[in-house]
């Protein structure tokens, strides 16, 4: 069968047959991604019997919206494709298709979430990867007997699936619009709006996230990220207006304990305690007391108001804790706060400066506006730098 393909498609093929485990497409919009891994899913079928295919999404309304509206599109010959296999059966109830012997399912995988932990599969797909936890990628990899394709808009900043490559057994490409030679002339003139110029300034077109995201293909830390203006150090200022010390509690989540400098406009900060099933709290105590200034309580740490009872275990232990002030609005007044001041971050803080990279405001999937409500992800230690500077000043 001879049908239109792009580079993706020869891409995810390649892979398989030189044995990879998996390959990652990360992409603008309308670079060929998903179309591709659909097209090679159904190539698949023809050369093998007797296999098992998962295709899925975030949630079932998204795959139908989407995976769903290009397969059926390119087996029906829909939206000016012509058409594979137009006899093609699809079981609406099932969410499945039987094609030459091998069964392909289609699930959206948080509304399924246990089904999806016990899926075993030869081949899997997942569109948006990005929207995916990764305890369900790695539960989907373990039962996958053969070869995984995921795509995704580089929508997050730092996200595992731009990680996933560094594995030796993992290829990822990166591509974009103009990869793909079978786009109409608007939808070529949409997509180049976005960008940046005399013209798209005077139409009011110009989006530069969009542009980095959907034209591009890039990464953009743009305004949804919260702190994205900030830079490093190394040595401590030597004079200096307050130090404090802000903590977050946390056990499956991260435990973080943070020390703030503040000198005039600068706000130099820097994890001293940070890290996940932290069990021993003598150990946190122990590491507490080798702050001088908190050993001497010339200042103070500002807890979160979670466990009353390990705020009174530090203060027992001699350790000058306290817990923070919070109210309506409280988040946002203490993340304008932070904000008012040069962030630089201690070099060696890796915590926290992945918390700045990732921490965000969430966006309008609809409108793609960005709302005054923080994604509850990567804020442990940027919740404890928020308790000392809204309680005290």
């Amino acid at each position: 069968m001879k049908i239109k393909g792009t580079i993706n498609l020869a891409r995810i093929d390649e892979s398989h047959k030189e044995g990879y485990r998996g390959i990652v497409l990360v992409g603008g919009t309308r670079s060929s991604k998903t179309v591709s891994a659909i097209q090679w899913i159904l190539l698949y079928c023809m050369q093998h019997t007797g296999k098992e295919i998962v295709i899925g999404r975030d949630s079932l309304v998204n795959l139908r919206r989407t995976v769903l509206k290009d397969f059926n599109a390119l087996c029906y010959g829909l939206n000016g494709m012509p058409p594979m296999f137009p006899n093609m059966h699809f079981n609406k109830q099932e969410m499945s298709v039987n094609f030459n012997g091998n069964t392909i399912i289609f699930i959206g995988m948080k509304d399924d979430a246990m089904r999806v932990h016990g899926l075993a599969c030869d081949i899997f797909f997942i569109n948006e990867a990005i929207n995916i936890p990764k305890v369900t990628f790695d539960n989907l990899e373990q039962r996958c007997r053969e070869f995984w394709i995921a795509d995704c808009n580089p929508s997050e900043p730092d996200s595992y699936i731009y990680k996933l490559d560094k594995r030796d057994n993992v290829k990822q490409f990166r591509s974009s619009y103009l990869d793909n030679p079978f786009l109409t002339l608007p939808q070529v003139n949409k997509i180049e709006s976005y960008q940046q110029n005399e013209y798209n300034d005077a139409q009011g077109t110009t989006d530069k996230r969009k542009w980095t995201i959907y034209g591009k293909g890039e990464v953009y830390k743009g305004k949804e990220i919260i702190f994205h203006k900030w830079d490093t150090y190394t040595d401590e200022p030597e004079g200096y207006d307050y130090v404090f010390y802000g903590l977050d509690w946390g056990f499956n989540d991260a435990f973080a304990c943070i020390k703030l400098i503040i000198s005039d406009k600068d706000l130099y900060i820097k994890e001293i305690i940070y890290g996940n099933e932290i069990e021993d709290f003598s150990w946190v105590i122990d590491t507490l007391m080798q702050e001088e200034l908190l050993k001497e309580q010339k200042t103070y740490i500002v807890c979160d108001t979670s466990e009353p009872r390990s705020i009174i275990t530090l203060q027992k232990a001699g350790l000058p804790a306290m817990k923070t002030k919070k109210g309506a609005g409280s988040i946002l007044d203490g993340i304008r706060k932070v904000n008012s001041y040069n962030l630089h971050v201690h070099v060696d803080s890796k915590n926290v400066q992945d918390e700045f990279n990732n921490y965000k405001f969430k966006i309008d999937e609809r409108t793609e506006t960005i709302l005054d409500v923080p994604v509850d992800k990567h804020n442990h230690a940027c919740d404890a730098i928020r308790y000392p500077l809204i309680t005290f000043l």
